[in-house]
């Protein structure tokens, strides 16, 4: 199933166009009544069936694989439908620099609840504040209410907030960026009792995912776990040393 078309902001004149032209796939462009269509949808490239529970990484008959066993995750189980593949990357991109907020109430509907969402509150993983004054949103909080609002769970944006900048993560190799975010983010309230579920749009290597966790932890949550649109299937340990001159977890 997907979601109702994105709400885009008009430009002057789309109002009555709109009305009499029908809505378009955010990736074929065929005329549709849902942000992407069924044939679109069913291309994308998903997760595993037998995925690690707390990666969503291949693993042999879902059980928690070998690298989650050796370095385990702050979180507990991870939700996400997708890997950040070719066509979904740019949809992702598209939201998130576009303003095309329809993705993040698709991607919601679609998101399987691995663990339960209503009696848990969400928490969006707080973006810095350049990203934020760049874009004007704050994606992860979208994603969190779209998610909120399909499975009635309560939305906490303060309760994680960002006590030092860190910068981009972007342009930062798999070393560096679990160091940049390194005790970067904190909680603002008490989370005594009551169980957690992160949210942000893709996971890369988790880094900053790991450090909300902790804080979360810290704070005293029952348990964490996280949700993401997509996941990013990491390099080959070969291709990690060619690239870093050094084999990374």
């Amino acid at each position: 199933m997907g979601a109702d078309a994105s709400p885009l902001p008009e430009r002057a004149g789309d109002h009555w166009t709109n009305q009499w032209l029908p809505a378009r796939c955010a990736l074929c462009t065929d005329p549709c009544m849902r942000v992407v269509c069924a044939p679109c949808e069913g291309a994308l490239v998903r997760v595993p069936e037998e995925s690690c529970p707390r990666c969503k990484l291949p693993s042999s008959n879902a059980e928690v694989c070998g690298r989650c066993l050796r370095y385990p995750p702050r979180w507990d189980r991870l939700a996400t439908t997708f890997m950040y593949e070719f066509p979904l990357d740019r949809l992702v991109v598209r939201a998130k620099h576009g303003r095309y907020w329809g993705v993040f109430e698709w991607a919601a509907a679609i998101t399987h609840e691995d663990f339960s969402f209503a009696s848990s509150t969400l928490i969006p993983v707080p973006p810095s504040p350049e990203r934020l004054l760049e874009r004007g949103y704050d994606q992860a909080a979208l994603f969190s209410k779209a998610l909120g609002r399909r499975f009635s769970s309560r939305v906490d944006e303060s309760a994680i907030i960002r006590i030092r900048e860190t910068g981009t993560q972007a342009t930062r190799n798999w070393v560096d960026r679990r160091k940049n975010v390194k005790h970067a983010f904190a909680a603002t309230r008490s989370l005594a009792g009551e169980a957690v579920v992160l949210v942000d749009d893709v996971l890369t290597t988790g880094a900053t995912l790991n450090e909300c966790a902790r804080a979360a932890i810290d704070a005293g949550a029952s348990s964490v776990n996280a949700c993401v649109i997509a996941r990013v299937n990491p390099p080959r340990a070969r291709s990690r040393i060619q690239k870093f001159n050094r084999a990374v977890a």
